[in-house]
C-alpha cells in the first residue's frame, strides 16, 4: 500500500501540461498554413511560367531532329504532372476553414503531409528523371554546333547541379517543411486533446 501511495504522490507531483490558448494556437496554425500556402503558390507560379516557356519552344521553334520535340514533350509531361500535384496540395490545405471545423482541418493537414511526402519522395525522382531526359534530348540538337568543351562543361554543370539538388538541397527543404507541418499537427492535436 505504501508503494501505491508513493507512486500516486509522484504521479500527482508531475508538472501538468500547460493549457493552450485556443486563440494563440489558431493564430499560429493559420500563420503557418499561410506560409505553406504561399510557398506552394510560388512553386505553382514558377512551374506555370516554365510550362508556358517550354510550350512556346515546342509550338513556335522549328527543329530539324525529332529528339528535340521528344525532349520538350517529356519536359512538358513532367511539368504538367508536377503542377497538377502542386495544385492538389494547395487545395488540400485551403479547402477547410480552421475556425469552423478544426477536426476536418486536422485531417486535411495530415492528408497534406502524406501528399507532400509522396511528392517529395518517389515522384521527385520520376520528375527529375523526366526533366533531365527532356533537357538532354533537347540540347542534342541545340548544342550540336557548339565546341566540344562547351558541351562537356554544360553537361558537367547540369549533372553536378542535379546531384546537389537531389541529395543535399531536397532533403534539407523536405525536413524543414515536414517539421513545420508536424508542429502544426501537434499543436492542433494537443488543442483537440484539451477538449476531450
Amino acid at each position: 500500500m505504501k508503494d501505491f501511495e508513493h507512486l500516486l504522490s509522484v504521479w500527482q507531483e508531475q508538472p501538468k501540461q500547460p493549457q493552450l490558448s485556443v486563440d494563440d494556437v489558431l493564430k499560429q496554425v493559420k500563420k503557418g498554413i499561410n506560409k505553406l500556402g504561399i510557398r506552394v503558390l510560388y512553386s505553382i507560379a514558377i512551374t506555370a511560367v516554365a510550362l508556358i516557356f517550354t510550350s512556346g519552344l515546342t509550338l513556335f521553334a522549328v527543329y530539324e531532329q525529332r529528339l528535340s520535340y521528344i525532349g520538350l514533350f517529356v519536359m512538358l509531361l513532367g511539368m504538367i504532372a508536377y503542377l497538377v500535384l502542386q495544385i492538389g496540395d494547395y487545395r488540400t490545405i485551403t479547402k477547410h476553414d480552421l475556425t469552423l471545423n478544426p477536426a476536418a482541418y486536422l485531417k486535411s493537414l495530415k492528408e497534406y503531409q502524406n501528399r507532400r511526402a509522396y511528392l517529395n519522395g518517389r515522384f521527385y525522382y520520376a520528375f527529375a528523371l523526366m526533366i533531365c531526359l527532356g533537357i538532354s534530348l533537347y540540347t542534342i540538337e541545340v548544342f550540336q554546333n557548339k565546341p566540344l568543351i562547351f558541351r562537356i562543361l554544360y553537361y558537367t554543370f547540369c549533372g553536378v547541379y542535379i546531384l546537389i539538388a537531389t541529395f543535399y538541397l531536397k532533403d534539407r527543404l523536405i525536413q524543414r517543411e515536414q517539421k513545420k507541418v508536424s508542429y502544426l499537427i501537434e499543436r492542433l492535436e494537443r488543442l483537440e486533446g484539451q477538449f476531450e
